[in-house]
């Protein structure tokens, strides 16, 4: 084990624990499963339906029960925390654009690579960064999700290509690579992870909490743009009740111009408007701040680019340095012709539907958390 590895400490005093965490997320509704809570915790895991309960763990303000001093809510990117605070932290530098972030630059990019491409959902940049982190020095290894048969996903840490290119593709459900986090970093200290707006912002906020007290802890943090993210129950449910399709027979989802199109073995292609199956989007989702994934060193999108490719944002200089470096060892191309205004578009779709469930959770006298 590297020195130091076996001990994740705090930097600071946690503010609240388990209980707190509880009653304002879990029981509310907004939990999205993302599993930075459970990242370092053996007393806390997730349940198929996302849901976050804790064994044995009964900790409230000022009790200290585990080698962590239990900071779980500390954790949580749907408590209140401040956005610029931790901008600070991970960028030195707060967003000029509320939708898009702190950003360098944006391109359209496409993988070279004809196996990536096969198997991706757009332009495969997102699986050809991780491959370049991984080859490239950037990381010893990436968090690839994968799914069996019938969509169950799971995740690892893998420097293998055809594991990392085996991960590649749009599941919407649930995937829990934060969750392994902490199990993953004790064997390999430099990570390259692919997740979600919420995963990424937890990750983040975990780094600034614990591994900052690990040097050779390093992670390379790669977000999707992302609007709404499933547990497998109601994943299954869409597919298989209102599209009256097997799970097993399902090769290939993507949701796009407000359809969620759904393609099976038999060659054919299946269509449903998001709209219709709106009532089993979470409330996490609903009440999520971040489409673009926007703590991220590189996010990776769809909207905004022409068929076949994707829209990178680039955040930081690591991702920079990543971006140019997989562009010089040919595993990308890169193009300018990226539309962001189409990106902050849909953004802002999602921001209207936010500002009205907060609203609405208010009134009922439902957490509600700010992020100012």
């Amino acid at each position: 084990m590297e020195e130091g590895l076996e001990n994740f400490v705090p930097l600071i005093k946690r503010s609240r624990g388990y209980e707190e965490l509880k009653k304002d997320v879990i029981d509310s509704g907004i939990c999205s499963g993302c599993g930075a809570c459970a990242a370092f915790c053996d007393r806390v895991g997730l349940t198929e339906d996302g849901s976050v309960p804790a064994s044995d763990c009964n900790m409230t303000m000022g009790a200290v029960k585990c080698n962590i001093d239990g900071i779980c809510y500390d954790c949580c990117p749907h408590v209140s925390y401040s956005v610029g605070g931790l901008e600070d932290v991970v960028f030195g530098a707060r967003r000029e654009d509320g939708l898009l972030g702190q950003y360098l630059k944006a391109f359209a990019v496409r993988s070279k690579d004809k196996e990536v491409l096969k198997k991706a959902q757009d332009g495969g940049a997102a699986t050809s960064l991780l491959l370049a982190a991984v080859n490239e020095g950037f990381s010893d290894a990436a968090v690839v999700t994968g799914r069996d048969n019938s969509w169950n996903v799971d995740s690892s840490a893998s420097s293998d290509k055809k594991e990392i290119v085996g991960g590649a593709g749009t599941k919407y459900a649930r995937a829990p690579g934060i969750l392994k986090l902490g199990e993953n970093l004790r064997k390999i200290p430099r990570l390259a992870i692919v997740g979600t707006g919420c995963q990424i912002a937890g990750t983040r906020r975990l780094e600034k909490k614990l591994l900052s007290a690990v040097p050779k802890a390093e992670l390379t943090l790669i977000g999707l743009f992302c609007y709404e993210n499933f547990p497998y129950t109601r994943l299954k449910e869409i597919i298989e009740d209102r599209l009256g399709l097997k799970m097993e027979d399902v090769t290939k989802t993507d949701i796009t111009k407000g359809k969620l199109f759904v393609w099976t073995k038999d060659g054919k292609t299946h269509e449903k408007p998001v709209k219709e199956f709106a009532d089993l989007a979470p409330e996490s989702c609903e009440i999520c701040r971040d489409f673009t994934a926007t703590f991220s060193d590189i996010t990776c999108g769809s909207i905004g680019s022409d068929d076949g490719w994707t829209t990178v944002i680039v955040r930081s200089q690591r991702g920079m340095d990543l971006l140019n470096a997989a562009k010089e060892k040919d595993y990308i191309e890169v193009s300018d012709k990226v539309n962001l205004e189409a990106v902050k578009r849909t953004g802002g779709f999602k921001g209207k539907k936010r500002a009205k469930v907060l609203s609405e959770r208010e009134k009922e006298g439902k957490f509600v958390p700010d992020y100012s």
